[in-house]
């Protein structure tokens, strides 16, 4: 049983890797970035027991978690930077006496995403990053598609809502950061 769990893992690994490196490139410009994202998921996965998902289910498993760990993987990368003296100043949406509001894009997008409840921060980044549509999001999450379309508007409510309550956030700061992680085209 155990000979058969390890052949059936690498016929599957060989056979979705490049697929999950060809996600993970539309997020991750370094090549070596993508193959160890998809490598890492590939590890977790084995060391989980989550081999052992039916096809489908385990290509969309995949292709969702290649998504978000790249989303995880940006975040980190852009935690750890450190920034110039003369980027400060526009690295800051608000006034420094405002503690309760982020003071830079990648925290506003983090504000925005842990304000939504989960499953509809899941069907929005699924949506919106992964470019999915919204029958395959319904399969994936085994939900129907209005359930979909309804977790998507409630994202675009939060959003607004936030934009709203919050009027010296530049509307041109939110949108290069959610242009910046992919979450809007601009063509």
């Amino acid at each position: 049983m155990k000979t058969d769990r390890k052949i059936l893992f690498q016929q599957r690994f060989e056979r979705y890797y490049p697929v999950l490196c060809h996600i993970a490139a539309g997020y991750l410009p370094d090549s070596d970035d993508c193959e160890d994202v998809v490598q890492e998921l590939f590890i977790s996965m084995w060391n989980q027991g989550r081999d052992d998902m039916e096809e489908k289910a385990f290509l969309a498993y995949l292709k969702t978690a290649t998504r978000n760990n790249c989303i995880s993987f940006l975040r980190r990368r852009q935690r750890l930077q450190t920034v110039s003296t003369d980027d400060e100043s526009a690295r800051h949406l608000t006034d420094t006496s405002d503690t309760d509001r982020p003071k830079d894009y990648g925290s506003l997008l983090d504000t925005l995403l842990e304000q939504m409840p989960p499953k509809c921060r899941e069907v929005f980044m699924m949506s919106k990053i992964q470019k999915m549509k919204y029958k395959e999001i319904a399969t994936a999450l085994n939900i129907s598609e209005k359930t979909v379309e309804n977790h998507i508007g409630k994202a675009i409510r939060i959003i607004r809502t936030y934009a709203a309550q919050n009027p010296t956030l530049t509307i041109v700061a939110l949108c290069s950061q959610i242009i910046n992680l992919g979450l809007w085209n601009i063509h």
